[in-house]
């Protein structure tokens, strides 16, 4: 597939797509599942996760730079043969479908709490698969100019909201440090992960990326700006609530900011803000989830554009985002997702991926 200069993303796209993909469903429900594994410490595994999580993006790049001008999808096929790249290449597919799935389900049941009470879900499903899908049959730097607008205000109207949470702060409740068990800790790094997922999608995007020697720049900002943010709102969720009160939230997140008393003066109902907020960044990560399958299936097919793979896939994620029966089992299927399955789509395949290409590198110089 040729790649015109146009459809090339600059350092701070790329960092701005990262943040945008990272930063999904997982913020509002962070602080409640760090608390449930790790008490009052959850802010100490969340820096823990952030960095083995840039870890793994190293180990992305490094098998996306043997050749930069491929993907994934063409490095399977080099590694295993056409019939086994493929098969592992549909793999991937399906990872993104059950991710956008997640996303899906977890937006309407939010909407529905707060905004639309007597809509249906199928119908915010509905709307908000053809509203993403519409962005996302463009190319990959219509999508990043995108994200350049939305995401720099989200995060600054975050830090704000944080501004007027810091008064009422108790930060006695982050005491005593470390005082748990180190399996705990490690319990606690598990659940971070599903939040900072999403960066694997540069396994796709490196032909794309116009300075590819910035990458590493660009993704450790990403990183260290989400990690950042993180942060702050499992650390003042921790020292607002505390952690026993925040283990038995559904809507932490929210839970924090909704007491601003500067918005109750401006609307009556000031968590209709932070979903909004909320919705946006999710928005943008399915935007990216949906046009990186596309992307994918025009691969495998060896077609020139990702249009039509991008609708193909909303029926299959209409029905898989409507089989949890409520949030908590929602949530228990997203574990169960971030502990097997990503496990095996981020970090073993390509690892795999890496010592076979290099190997068969090393056969064929002794070779000749």
């Amino acid at each position: 597939m040729i790649i015109n200069d146009n459809d090339k993303i600059s350092s701070f796209q790329c960092f701005v797509l990262l943040v945008s993909v990272m930063i999904g469903i997982g913020i509002m429900f962070m602080p409640a599942s760090v608390a449930k594994a790790s008490e009052q410490n959850g802010w100490f595994v969340v820096v823990l996760g952030g960095i083995l999580s840039f870890l793994v993006f190293l180990l992305i790049f490094r098998v996306t730079m043997i050749n930069p001008d491929l993907t994934i999808i063409e490095l399977l096929n080099k590694a295993f043969g056409k019939i086994l790249g493929t098969v592992l290449s549909f793999i991937y597919v399906v990872y993104f479908v059950i991710f956008s799935a997640f996303e899906t389900r977890l937006i309407a049941e939010t909407a529905k709490e707060f905004l639309f009470t007597l809509t249906p879900n199928e119908v915010l499903i509905i709307s908000f698969l053809f509203t993403c899908a519409y962005i996302s049959r463009y190319g990959i730097e219509v999508i990043a100019r995108m994200c350049e607008v939305l995401m720099p205000g989200i995060v600054l109207i975050i830090i704000v909201l944080s501004f007027f949470v810091y008064q009422r702060l108790d930060f006695s409740n982050l005491l005593p440090v470390l005082n748990i068990p180190f399996t705990k800790l490690i319990k606690g790094i598990g659940t971070t992960i599903f939040s900072f997922l999403g960066f694997e999608v540069f396994l796709f995007f490196m032909p794309y990326v116009r300075r590819k020697d910035k990458l590493i720049k660009s993704a450790f900002f990403g990183f260290l700006v989400t990690i950042l943010l993180y942060e702050v709102i499992v650390i003042f969720a921790t020292a607002d609530f505390g952690s026993k009160v925040v283990q038995t939230m559904v809507w932490p997140t929210l839970n924090l900011f909704r007491d601003v008393t500067v918005l109750e003066i401006v609307i009556e109902r000031p968590e209709s803000i932070v979903v909004s907020l909320w919705m946006i960044t999710t928005y943008t990560t399915e935007i990216i989830f949906l046009m990186t399958t596309g992307l994918i299936l025009a691969r495998i097919f060896n077609t020139k554009e990702h249009n039509f793979f991008v609708f193909i896939q909303l029926p299959f994620i209409y029905i898989l985002s409507l089989i949890p029966q409520n949030i908590a089992e929602t949530q228990k299927f997203m574990d169960y997702f971030s502990y097997f399955f990503a496990f095996f789509v981020v970090l073993l395949l390509p690892l795999i991926t890496l010592i076979t290409l290099l190997i068969k590198k090393k056969v064929k110089k002794y070779e000749t």
